[in-house]
């Protein structure tokens, strides 16, 4: 079923925003149990230009999965992500787990987090890497995801050296209480699922109400 393409901030279905996990090539089994990420991230309503300097915090909530998780490619870990139309660069990615309140951490403004617990990109199922849209006054990594388009290319590093290439094929947006499940899937064809906050600003729950979401698969 097609989705349909929209054009505002995104992250799956769970609200959450953490600390920053330090990049490193070995990351820690996952739980026999691990959790699912829901939504998304963002920590500043108003462009740093404006010279808002006030921290929002709209995260991601990872639900733990239904059945045992399938043997997947013991890939490396990620480490940067190019997205050439939006002017991402090597983006440093970190990988990221969850907080103990179950939301799922978030990296400061210049670097993503992978989520470790799900899949990596290369991986069948959906590997999910979430930013911020802004952070403490930054943009964040993911501030115009919006304004990405099917055919695009996004390029993901591992540690070893070599680089998954993928194409956007949409992207949408979701309220954050209606993430669907299957992004944070470990069976079926590889993807890749970017995630960060849009839509309208809540003030009072100092909150985005939705998530936007884009879509890659393989090139």
């Amino acid at each position: 079923m097609t989705r349909t393409v929209l054009r505002t901030w995104v992250l799956a279905a769970g609200v959450l925003v953490g600390a920053a996990c330090s990049a490193s090539d070995d990351t820690p089994a996952a739980p026999a149990a691990p959790p699912r990420p829901a939504t998304t991230e963002a920590r500043s309503p108003v462009p740093p230009s404006d010279g808002a300097g006030t921290s929002v915090e709209a995260a991601i909530t990872p639900l733990p999965p239904a059945a045992p998780l399938p043997t997947v490619v013991d890939l490396p870990a990620p480490t940067s992500l190019t997205i050439d139309a939006l002017a991402v660069a090597g983006a440093p990615v970190v990988p990221v787990g969850v907080e103990a309140d179950g939301e799922m951490e978030i990296p400061g403004a210049a670097e993503v987090g992978w989520y470790r617990f799900g899949a990596r990109p290369g991986d069948e199922g959906s590997a999910v890497l979430a930013a911020h849209i802004a952070y403490d006054g930054v943009d964040g990594v993911f501030r115009h995801l919006d304004d990405l388009a099917g055919g695009e290319a996004v390029a993901v590093r591992l540690a070893d050296g070599t680089e998954r290439s993928f194409r956007v094929t949409e992207v949408v947006r979701y309220d954050k209480s209606e993430l669907p499940d299957d992004l944070w899937s470990r069976a079926g064809p590889p993807g890749l699922v970017l995630i960060t906050c849009g839509g309208e600003f809540d003030a009072a729950a100092d909150s985005y109400e939705d998530n936007v979401v884009a879509y890659a698969t393989p090139a």
